[in-house]
């Protein structure tokens, strides 16, 4: 569901008499959209982390030992996060305004994630490029990788602006509900 149709909805509760009003439909609307954030977030964090131990057991076969390094420090870092989201979502009670704080506080974390994967792209990209110029690899082939990693890098940009636009959507959401 769409802001503006939330919105409506919550408008149309406020001008209508106490007794029709229908926290259970919004009740309901906030939690599909906390779910999604969860959904996102969950299958966000599994793939990242499935991903890097596995390249970073693949690259340490192959000893660049550097950037395995890199890979197993940044899904550590994704694991102990992953830990401390779970533990702090049992704080939020299970009211429209707790559930509401609760995804807010997922798609928060969401752009978060997606910002410093994005941003991980360019330490993964230089040690990857090095490790090529240090194979002996032609020219074109280091440059064919950091082409690989910049494009990369752009496209993460789109979907951090995602993760954004609903984070935003979210706050907006409060705001009315607030004021």
């Amino acid at each position: 569901m769409e802001f503006k149709e939330m919105q409506s909805i919550w408008g149309a509760q406020n001008s209508a008499a106490a007794y029709n009003f229908d926290e259970e439909e919004l009740h309901r609307r906030i939690l599909a959209r906390k779910n999604r954030a969860l959904s996102i977030a969950n299958i966000s964090e599994l793939m990242i982390i499935g991903v890097y131990v596995g390249a970073g057991v693949f690259i340490w076969v192959v000893k660049m030992y550097l950037l395995a390094g890199w890979l197993f420090l940044v899904a550590l870092v994704l694991v102990i996060s992953r830990i401390r989201r779970l533990i702090a979502a049992r704080r939020f009670d299970r009211s429209v305004q707790g559930e509401l704080q609760h995804a807010l506080a997922t798609a928060k974390y969401q752009v978060r994630l997606s910002r410093l994967m994005r941003w991980n792209i360019v330490p993964i990209g230089v040690l990857s490029v090095l490790a090529i110029g240090q194979g002996g690899k032609p020219l074109w082939a280091m440059a064919l990788v950091l082409l690989f990693f910049a494009a990369s890098y752009y496209g993460a940009g789109f979907e951090n602006k995602k993760y954004v636009r609903q984070r935003e959507s979210l706050e907006a959401l409060q705001r009315s509900l607030n004021g």
